[in-house]
C-alpha cells in the first residue's frame, strides 16, 4: 500500500522538484555537502588518530633499557619543542650572564695556558650551585638535559681540571721545582675538593620494594654517577653492603644479571617459608616478602664475615649502616670510622630491627685474635625498626632513661636524638644527598618537584620548527645576550604546557598537606605499625634544613607497581620478580641523569684527580 502511494504521489513530486531546481542551487548544495563531509572526516580522524606525543609517553613507561628510553625521550623533546628550550639559554632560574662570563674567562685562561688564573677562578667559584645551575626547575622540561649553556659550563670546568692535571709541569729541569709542582697540584685538588663537598647515596628502607634500590645503584654505576659514600637502613643497608664490599669485577656480574648469580644458590638452605598463609603474614605483619628474604640471605652469603674496615680497605667505598639501639653504647651510624671491627651482616640485621627477622639481634665484632664475639654481651640491647623512630620534637611525651642506663627514651619507645645521617656531614664532608625511597606509593607526595611537564598533560607543539634557525648560534658577549632576547622570546610559548601550572600547584598543596598530617599523626602516636611501615620514612636531616639544592629524591613510579602488586605475594617466581624490581628502580633514575651529572660530575672528577696524585705522592 505504502509502496503504491509513493509511486503515485511522492515520486512525481520529487521528480518535479529535481527537474525544476536551478543549477546554481545544486552548486550551493554541493559546496555545503563538501564542507560537511570535510568536517565529518576531520572529526573522525581526530577521535581515531593516534597522537604521536601520547604514543611516545605511553611507550616511555614500558621501555626495557636506557638506550631505548633515550631514543624515546629524544622524540618527545622534538615533538614538544624542548630542544628549542635547551638552545634558548635565557632563563630566570639561573644567572646566564654570570655563567657566560665564567665560561669565557676559563676558556681564555686555558687557551693562554695561564694555570694560576685557572686555579684562582676555580678556587673562588667552584660550588655545586654556581649561578643557580643546579635548580630543579631547570631539569623538569627536557628529558634529554638542561640548558646547553649549563652543560657547556660543566664541560669547560672539567676541561680546565684535566688541563691542570696534565699541564702543570716543570719549565726548569729542577728536582725541587718538580716536587713543588706536585705538591701544588695535590694541595689545589685537596682544597677545591674540600670546598666543593661530597655526595652520599642513601638507600632508605623499602621492606617490600627494597630491591628497587639495586636498580638505582645499577643505573648510577653504569652511568658513572655512583657516589663513593653509600648508606642505608633495613633492606637499603643490605644493598649498600653488597655494593661496598665487592670490587668492580665482582659487582658488575651481579648488577648485569643478579637472577643468574642467585640461581647458583641452594634454595633448600634458605630459611624461607613458602606457604601462602605465612607469606601473607610476613608481608602484612613484618613487611618482608619472600623476594626480600632470599635477597638478604644472598647478601649474607656473599659478603661473609667482612667488617667495615676490611670492606673499606678492599673497595675504598664508605659503607654506612643506620641502626636504632636502645643504648648509647652502640653508635647509631656504623662505618669504618665509628665501628671498624663490626661484622657487616650483623649490622644489617640490627638495622632491620629486633623482632622482624629474629628476636635475638646482636652486633658481633672481630677481636684482636680474629674471633667473632658479641659486642656487648652483658647488655640487653634491642634495636628499633626504622619506622618506629622519629627525630623531631615529640608531642605530649616526656623523656626518661631506660633500665640499662641507656639513652633517653620516650613513652612510646621512640628515641629522642638527631638523625644519624647528620654525622655524615661531620665525618665525610657530605653536603649533597641522593636519597632513594623504595616506596612507590609516596611518589606523588615526595618527587613532585622533579616531575617533567609532559606528565601532566599534552604540550602544545608546532611541527614547522621555524624558530630553530634563530637559536643555533649562542652569543658570546653580554651585548649579544641582550639583543638575542628579541629572537628567543617567542620560543617559550612553544615550550610551555598551559595545563601544567594549576594542576601542579594543586597537587603540590595536596601532597604537602598529606605529608604534614602523617607527620603530626606519627608524633601524636596515632599511627599503628602497619601504617608507619608504609608511610613513615626517616630523613637525613630536618625538613627545614633540607633545601632543594641539597637533595635529590628518587622514588619508583606508582604506575609500574599497582598492576604487579601481586608479585609481592608470589612465592614461586622469585627469579622473575627480582629483575623486574631492579628494572623499576632503573627507570626511576633515568630522568634524573642530567641533574645528577650537573651536580656530581665535577665532584667525581676532583675525587679521581686527588686520589691519583695522593697515591703518586
Amino acid at each position: 500500500m505504502f509502496r503504491s502511494l509513493a509511486q503515485v504521489y511522492v515520486l512525481p513530486v520529487v521528480s518535479f522538484v529535481i527537474n525544476h531546481t536551478p543549477s546554481f542551487i545544486w552548486v550551493i548544495l554541493d559546496f555545503f555537502m563538501d564542507i560537511c563531509f570535510f568536517w565529518v572526516k576531520r572529526l573522525y580522524s581526530f577521535y581515531n588518530s593516534k597522537d604521536p606525543l601520547k604514543e611516545y609517553l605511553k611507550h616511555l613507561k614500558n621501555v626495557k633499557s636506557y638506550n631505548e628510553w633515550k631514543q624515546t625521550v629524544a622524540e618527545i623533546d622534538k615533538l614538544t619543542n624542548m630542544d628549542l628550550w635547551r638552545q634558548n639559554f635565557i632563563s630566570k632560574h639561573y644567572d646566564y650572564l654570570l655563567i657566560n662570563d665564567r665560561i669565557k674567562l676559563l676558556q681564555q685562561a686555558r687557551l693562554s695556558e695561564d694555570s694560576s688564573l685557572i686555579m684562582s677562578l676555580l678556587r673562588s667559584g667552584l660550588i655545586r650551585n654556581f649561578g643557580g645551575i643546579s635548580q630543579k626547575r631547570l631539569y623538569i622540561k627536557s628529558y634529554m638535559g638542561t640548558k646547553f649553556k649549563i652543560e657547556e659550563y660543566i664541560a669547560e670546568v672539567l676541561n680546565c681540571l684535566n688541563y691542570l692535571n696534565e699541564s702543570i709541569n716543570s719549565e726548569r729541569d729542577n728536582e725541587e721545582y718538580i716536587m713543588n709542582s706536585k705538591q701544588l697540584k695535590l694541595d689545589f685538588f685537596h682544597d677545591v675538593r674540600q670546598s666543593f663537598g661530597s655526595t652520599a647515596l642513601l638507600l632508605q628502607g623499602g621492606s617490600l620494594f627494597g630491591l628497587c634500590h639495586l636498580g638505582v645503584v645499577k643505573a648510577l654505576y653504569f652511568k658513572g654517577l655512583l657516589p663513593r659514600i653509600i648508606g642505608g637502613s633495613a633492606v637499603g643497608a643490605a644493598v649498600a653492603s653488597l655494593v661496598c664490599t665487592l670490587t668492580d669485577q665482582e659487582l658488575i656480574p651481579i648488577l648485569i644479571s643478579i637472577a643468574d648469580v642467585m640461581k647458583s644458590m641452594d634454595r633448600l638452605n634458605h630459611d624461607v617459608d613458602e606457604r601462602y598463609g605465612n607469606v601473607i603474614e610476613n608481608v602484612v605483619k613484618k613487611g618482608y616478602s619472600e623476594d626480600i628474604l632470599i635477597f638478604l640471605k644472598f647478601v649474607k652469603d656473599t659478603i661473609g664475615d667482612l667488617t667495615f674496615e676490611e670492606a673499606y680497605l678492599k673497595t675504598e667505598k664508605v659503607l654506612n649502616i643506620v641502626v636504632h639501639p636502645t643504648h648509647q653504647l652502640v653508635p647509631s651510624l656504623l662505618n669504618y670510622i665509628t665501628a671498624p671491627n663490626v661484622i657487616i651482616w650483623t649490622a644489617i640485621y640490627a638495622s632491620i630491627g629486633t623482632g622482624v627477622l629474629s628476636d635475638n639481634v646482636q652486633i658481633y665484632v672481630k677481636d684482636f685474635n680474629n674471633n667473632i664475639v658479641p659486642r656487648s654481651p652483658d647488655l640487653n640491647i634491642t634495636f628499633l625498626k626504622p619506622q618506629d623512630v622519629t627525630y623531631s620534637q615529640q608531642y605530649f611525651n616526656f623523656k626518661k632513661r631506660d633500665d640499662n642506663g641507656g639513652s633517653f627514651m620516650f613513652d612510646n619507645g621512640q628515641l629522642k636524638e638527631n638523625s644519624p645521617y647528620t654525622r655524615l656531614t661531620e665525618l665525610f664532608n657530605v653536603n649533597h644527598f641522593v636519597i632513594s625511597l623504595a616506596r612507590p606509593y609516596l611518589a606523588p607526595l615526595i618527587s613532585n618537584d622533579l616531575k617533567h611537564y609532559h606528565v601532566y598533560g599534552k604540550v602544545r607543539y608546532n611541527d614547522t620548527g621555524h624558530c630553530k634557525t634563530k637559536l643555533l648560534d649562542i652569543p658570546a658577549t653580554n651585548t649579544d645576550v641582550e639583543l638575542s632576547k628579541t629572537y628567543v622570546d617567542d620560543v617559550e610559548k612553544y615550550t610551555k604546557d598551559t595545563t601544567f601550572t594549576l594542576f601542579k600547584h594543586v597537587k603540590d598543596i595536596v601532597g604537602m598537606e598529606i605529608q604534614h598530617r602523617l607527620v603530626v599523626m606519627n608524633k601524636l602516636g596515632l599511627l599503628n605499625d602497619v601504617m608507619k611501615r608504609f608511610f613513615i620514612d626517616e630523613k637525613p636531616t630536618s625538613l627545614q634544613s633540607l633545601a632543594s639544592i641539597r637533595e635529590v629524591t628518587i622514588v619508583p613510579e606508582l604506575m609500574y607497581l599497582v598492576k604487579d602488586f601481586g608479585r609481592v605475594f608470589d612465592v614461586h617466581k622469585t627469579m622473575e620478580n627480582i629483575p623486574y624490581w631492579v628494572l623499576v628502580g632503573e627507570r626511576s633514575v633515568w630522568p634524573l641523569f642530567p641533574l645528577l651529572w650537573t651536580r656530581c660530575s665535577i665532584e667525581f672528577a676532583l675525587d679521581d684527580l686527588y686520589n691519583i696524585h695522593r697515591k703518586k705522592g
